[in-house]
């Protein structure tokens, strides 16, 4: 669907339990839907890059990079550790992102999506690019869950790096379709 006008973009996506299933569709010379001369095609995965960074919420930020380090150094060589601060208060924020050198060790970490460090039970996500975040948190085209359900700033979607609110799920309405074909 075309997020700013609600209707339909045209295409769409089947997914079959059986390969041999596609075969017969792509064998079959014409195909009609709604009176409509249709042109199926093989769906092709996108290249998607290797994920080597994870976001690390709910973290007591007394915890030291040391005792960080320590722990998810045992899935795998840490690239870096990211160790956000709050400007206004001058302290460490409650989250960090680890960057790993191979994607193996988050595969290996994400196995669990809690994990207890330094006494703090932190949840684990694949890390989002800024422009993902910012996109989730403000939306696109004002799809009325701007400000919806927000703990102070920053907006009303998932949560997101650099916000307070992050990992926090929505209170109430707006819902969120993170699907996007292209």
């Amino acid at each position: 669907m075309d997020p700013n006008t609600g209707r339909s973009r045209g295409f769409g996506f089947i997914l079959f339990k059986d390969a041999a299933s596609v075969e017969k569709v792509l064998d079959q010379k014409e195909h009609r839907l709604d009176g409509r001369v249709i042109d199926p095609k093989k769906a092709m995965a996108m290249k998607k890059d290797p994920v080597k960074k994870i976001f690390v919420g709910g973290l007591n930020p007394e915890a030291t990079e040391e005792k960080i380090r320590e722990y998810f150094g045992d899935f795998g060589e840490i690239e870096a550790i990211e160790l956000p601060m709050d400007p206004k208060l001058n302290k460490r924020r409650g989250f960090v992102f680890i960057t790993f050198k191979e994607e193996e060790p988050v595969k290996k970490v994400l196995e669990k999506k809690f994990h207890t460090i330094s006494g703090s039970k932190c949840e684990i996500k694949v890390a989002q690019p800024k422009e993902v975040y910012q996109q989730q948190q403000y939306g696109s085209g004002g799809r009325g869950n701007r400000n919806r359900g927000s703990r102070g700033s920053g907006g009303g979607g998932g949560g997101g790096q650099g916000s307070t609110n992050y990992g926090k799920s929505q209170r109430r309405g707006g819902h969120q379709n993170n699907y996007k074909p292209y």
